[in-house]
């Protein structure tokens, strides 16, 4: 690699030091690094070595100091010089060499040093314990690279439990290890889950998911005091037959003030978890009026848009501009955690109609809005029975 020189020696140390850093970044997770390492100096042109000669000859020397501060070979080059009646040569650095790894972590920047001898005792480790070959044990060490020391040998410590223990008929927070958990654990697509899949050579981990769940009131004067039904697999047999509408709801309050209305049922969506509402009530495609209603907000609206996605033909109220308009004064600016919400880039949502992507792109973008939510449950309950009353046949009997 050829540099141009530097107009101070401090830039010339900068300018060769950052050299080091970039190529141990670059090969940060390379199971080997080729040593010596040879860094090119451009020479200078014979018009600019003629006309800045004592300058050019300051910085030569500047990069020699730094060869031999940090044990570093160098090559010359010889250089004739000519005012035009004496002609003089000169040795000037062409090269600097860097011998080893040991060396170049000298001359690197505490924090990659740090970083490099980490991620590189990490790889070490897991060649030890698992017998891996060290392209493979670099490489789980780079899938880890933002997680702690903590996390790192709790992820140890997990893959020597599924390699020893049969896990088949355990969900993740099952298994009997110190701060595992599903969450901890995470997705398939997880860094934790793919190292540890990686470490033990298999394609997946032998667990069992949690089985999901689906809550649900029915409406009707005959059923509306007794116990919620929770579903957890798919309800084929004893189905109702004679519901004509249903409502899903994402937050609970409103879930629980929804008054009783014959033929009709209540779900709890619970956010995403609606998403699994055909697979534990299959029937429900049949059914003549679905409605969903969810948060004024970006998340509420990418609901709707997976729960239509899973083939569940429904209608929205109450999630459109004109909503978010009436009931703009209740909006919030922060979420659950009380913190700020955010804006953010919109999602492909192929599930929405144009008014409600319309709406979906405002409150991403937080463009002519005040508030990015307005929550569910401070809308009144009775605006939204009036709508379904009026709009989706809804005959509502009492309150309750």
């Amino acid at each position: 690699m050829a540099t141009a020189r530097s107009t101070t020696n401090s830039d010339i140390h900068s300018q060769l030091n950052g050299y080091v850093t970039d190529y141990l970044t670059k090969h940060m997770y390379d199971a080997n690094t080729s040593w010596p390492l040879r860094k090119t100096i451009r020479l200078p042109k014979q018009t600019e070595l003629e006309a800045h000669y004592t300058h050019i000859r300051a910085q030569d020397e500047a990069i020699r100091n730094w060869a031999q501060q940090h044990h570093c070979e160098t090559s010359e080059k010889t250089k004739v010089i000519s005012n035009g009646i004496v002609r003089q040569t000169s040795q000037l650095i062409d090269s600097v060499t860097i011998p080893d790894l040991n060396t170049a972590l000298n001359i690197t920047t505490p924090q990659t040093r740090k970083l490099y001898q980490r991620e590189h005792q990490r790889a070490h480790t897991i060649t030890s314990q698992f017998n891996l070959d060290s392209n493979t044990s670099i490489n789980i060490a780079k899938i880890l690279k933002n997680h702690d020391d903590t996390d790192f040998n709790l992820v140890i410590q997990a893959a020597h439990y599924f390699a020893n223990h049969n896990t088949e008929n355990m969900t993740p927070r099952m298994v009997p290890i110190p701060g595992f958990s599903a969450k901890w654990l995470g997705k398939t697509t997880s860094n934790r889950c793919k190292a540890i899949c990686k470490l033990l050579k298999r394609e997946q981990l032998a667990l069992n998911d949690r089985h999901g769940e689906i809550r649900l009131r029915l409406l009707d004067t005959q059923h509306h005091n007794q116990p919620d039904l929770i579903v957890t697999q798919p309800w084929t047999d004893g189905a109702p037959h004679d519901i004509t509408h249903i409502i899903i709801v994402e937050n609970k309050d409103t879930y629980q003030a929804i008054p009783t209305t014959e033929h009709a049922i209540c779900i709890f969506g619970s956010g995403h978890a609606a998403t699994r509402i055909k697979t534990l009530l299959p029937w429900i495609t049949t059914t003549p009026h679905i409605i969903y209603w969810g948060d004024i907000d970006a998340d509420g609206l990418e609901i709707l848009s997976e729960l239509r996605q899973t083939g569940i033909t429904c209608d929205s109220i109450l999630m459109d501009s004109t909503a978010y308009k009436t009931y703009e004064p209740y909006g919030t600016k922060l979420d659950t955690k009380k913190q700020p919400l955010k804006t953010r880039d919109p999602k492909p949502t192929p599930g929405l109609t144009q008014h409600e992507r319309n709406l979906y792109e405002q409150l991403c973008t937080g463009k002519n809005t005040t508030y990015l939510r307005i929550e569910q449950e401070r809308i009144p309950i009775n605006d939204a029975m009036t709508i379904l009353h009026n709009q989706h046949q809804w005959n509502t009997t009492h309150h309750k």
